[in-house]
């Protein structure tokens, strides 16, 4: 075999070896979901900006499992929220701008009842119980949907909040479609235009 043909012989299984490498790459990238690339719907600028800062997801990426409680007291994780988008909001009591949003989050559920967005609210205090929490919603005209707790600091501990309130947005199969930082009118005709749009797309 002269040098030509060894030369050949070596590009040939170089190129066969990096085509296996990049295959195998791109096999677990995707398996993994960080590949998968979305289309979001763009957040109207006059909702945007109700928030200290509104992150896109264009990328698919689940919530890291963080059991909390329901307002019976059931232990609940986002995969029992599967099939529609679910608007978890996290808040406590000690924080005014969480409470003070929680009334047109309500309002927003309502609204959308059963139109397949679910909404919850997650309260994040230590030092209350459930039926306390309960006291102080029940105070100020609130609903039970702000009263879920995060009991054994899963939250916490796994989900990334760089303040709160924060409102997370997962996607019918799970994944996060956008974080929301800050609190806002969620019951304003920018957001509730921006839900009824995502809500009819066909990629929802």
């Amino acid at each position: 075999m002269n040098k030509r043909k060894i030369f050949n012989f070596l590009t040939l299984m170089g190129a066969l070896f990096m085509l296996s490498v990049l295959a195998g790459y791109f096999y677990h990238i995707n398996t993994r979901g960080e590949l998968f690339q979305i289309t979001p719907l763009e957040v109207p600028d006059n909702f945007a900006r109700e928030f200290s800062r509104v992150i896109i997801k264009n990328r698919l990426e689940s919530m890291s499992s963080a059991p909390f409680y329901n307002s019976e007291g059931h232990k609940k994780d986002w995969p029992d929220y599967d099939r529609q988008y679910l608007l978890v909001n996290f808040w406590a009591s000690w924080c005014s701008p969480c409470v003070v949003e929680l009334p047109s989050l309500e309002k927003l559920r309502k609204r959308f009842s059963g139109k397949g967005l679910e909404i919850v609210a997650i309260s994040l205090d230590k030092n209350k119980s459930m039926d306390q929490i309960k006291e102080f919603l029940k105070n100020r005209g609130i609903g039970n949907f702000a009263a879920y707790m995060d009991l054994d600091r899963e939250v916490e501990n796994n989900i990334f909040m760089r303040g709160i309130p924060t409102t997370y947005l997962l996607g019918p199969e799970g994944n996060i479609r956008y974080i929301f930082e800050g609190d806002a009118n969620w019951d304003s005709p920018a957001s509730i235009s921006f839900f009824e749009e995502l809500l009819s797309s066909p990629s929802s």
